[in-house]
């Protein structure tokens, strides 16, 4: 069985994000953004999930795309909202994961859930092109992405432990022995367990 780790489909989705908010920022002032534009000020929220998104900040990006598409069309607050939902709705699907839910998900939820998003993609995303592209991936992959929902797989312990590795590699500014490199790779990835088979050589227990 192949599955795909809903870590990834969610970076995927993320990046969607930001290639239309580049593209729009990029046709709307014919330069990169800059920290004073309006689109630039919701960059992180826009990034958030739904269930980690304040009332705040959600009024934050509606405000915002709403002065976007008065200044330069409906169009530019319409590609940034359109992407952002479409999102959304595959954060939606991700979130029935028996990790996140404690509780066995069904194929009819994820049939239901991913059946929301690709409509959506069809007919109101359907004139953006990253939508499109996100979409398309997503339906080529759909299998794969039910059987990690349905099992509750993921890679993230072991993505975990690379991100610890690189760590240890990058302060280290390169190792030049290699085992050195594989013995400090592997103290900082067993820090979280090693206190249960690591014991020490000398009892110093005092008595009475």
């Amino acid at each position: 069985m192949i599955a795909i780790d809903p870590f990834h489909v969610a970076q995927l989705a993320n990046k969607a994000v930001g290639d239309v908010r580049r593209r729009v920022t990029h046709e709307l002032r014919h330069r990169r953004g800059r920290a004073t534009d309006p689109e630039y000020t919701i960059k992180g929220a826009l990034l958030h999930g739904p269930c980690r998104l304040s009332k705040k900040r959600r009024d934050q990006i509606l405000t915002t795309l709403a002065e976007l598409g008065g200044e330069a069309g409906f169009a530019i607050g319409f590609a940034i909202g359109a992407v952002w939902r479409a999102k959304n709705l595959l954060l939606d699907l991700l979130a029935l994961s028996p990790t996140r839910t404690g509780v066995a998900t069904t194929r009819t939820d994820i049939d239901s859930a991913l059946t929301r998003f690709l409509e959506y993609c069809a007919t109101t995303g359907a004139t953006v092109p990253e939508i499109v592209t996100l979409a398309e991936t997503i339906s080529e992959w759909r299998n794969e992405i039910a059987a990690a929902l349905l099992h509750g797989l993921s890679n993230a312990a072991a993505e975990d432990v690379n991100r610890l590795i690189k760590l240890v590699y990058r302060s280290a500014f390169g190792l030049t022995n290699v085992a050195n490199q594989q013995r400090r790779a592997r103290r900082a990835a067993s820090r979280s367990t090693r206190k249960d088979w690591l014991r020490p050589a000398t009892d110093y227990t005092l008595t009475a």
